[in-house]
């Protein structure tokens, strides 16, 4: 039996248009997302047919929300939440950080960042903050600024990447992407501010060319420093909180043996693996 909420909420009608103009879709195209009919949505967003749970479910998984998207959908539907809603730093979410945390430490000599949606940073491991950390802030970095705008806005780090124009695409895009499937709110606020920023730095950049090879290298030049680094992000598989949700690890991997040998030898110069 479908769960209810205390206070049901009247603006589900109201909610599923704007969410759905907000992806950019039609109610057709959200209708063939869904696989219900282009009537049944009109019916919803108009208030004259009222959906079931399962059916708030389909159409949360057609708009690719976010959890607490899903959770506030189901409440102006009238259903009580579907998941909990955790910061990182909550009890709640003990596992997710231990997950976190031994990902970071596994990842070492090599350098790796956990983030969450709006790329502000969570944990870092020695051999991130040893690389990034005097490169990105003087003051260390702020959990409240995204590690993207951070790099954006520090002349340090740009003098630093010989790619730099190619990294400012790459950056939008992404920033872009978490902008359009993040909830209203601070996180929501720093997305777009990380993206305005991102468009003042491009407009300063000469034409930016396709990244070479299979993945955009990170490409880190200066004061007997050569680098060339690769990332891959990781995120939690079926997430069924706010905590999960929201967060991703980013690993930084050597993309030939020097890179490699230097990302070994800065570690054991600082004491590391």
């Amino acid at each position: 039996m479908a769960l209810v909420a205390a206070r049901p909420v009247a603006d589900f009608p109201a909610m599923l248009a704007r969410l759905r103009r907000q992806r950019g879709l039609s109610q057709l195209g959200l209708s063939l997302a869904a696989h219900v009919s282009q009537r049944h949505v009109s019916f919803l967003e108009t208030g004259r047919t009222r959906p079931s749970r399962e059916m708030v479910g389909r159409l949360a998984l057609a708009l690719d929300l976010a959890l607490q998207d899903v959770n506030a959908l189901l409440l102006a539907a009238g259903f009580a939440p579907a998941h909990g809603e955790s910061a990182y730093t909550d009890e709640a979410a003990a596992m997710v950080r231990r997950v976190t945390q031994l990902a970071l430490s596994a990842h070492e000599p090599f350098p790796a960042f956990a983030v969450d949606r709006a790329w502000r940073p969570l944990e870092a491991n020695a051999s991130a903050a040893l690389l990034f950390g005097s490169m990105l802030s003087e003051d260390g970095l702020d959990p409240k600024v995204s590690l993207i705008r951070a790099a954006c806005e520090s002349p340090t780090f740009r003098a630093a990447v010989a790619n730099w124009g190619q990294l400012v695409a790459h950056f939008q895009a992404l920033a872009e992407a978490e902008a359009w499937r993040a909830p209203p709110g601070p996180m929501r606020a720093e997305l777009d501010a990380t993206v305005a920023a991102l468009k003042a730095q491009g407009s300063e950049d000469v034409a930016v060319h396709a990244a070479p090879g299979a993945a955009l290298i990170l490409q880190i030049r200066g004061a007997g420093l050569k680098l060339d680094l690769v990332s891959t992000v990781a995120r939690f598989g079926a997430p069924a909180d706010t905590a999960a949700d929201d967060l991703r690890i980013e690993f930084f991997y050597p993309a030939d043996a020097a890179s490699e040998q230097v990302l070994r030898s800065l570690a054991a110069g600082a004491g590391g693996a």
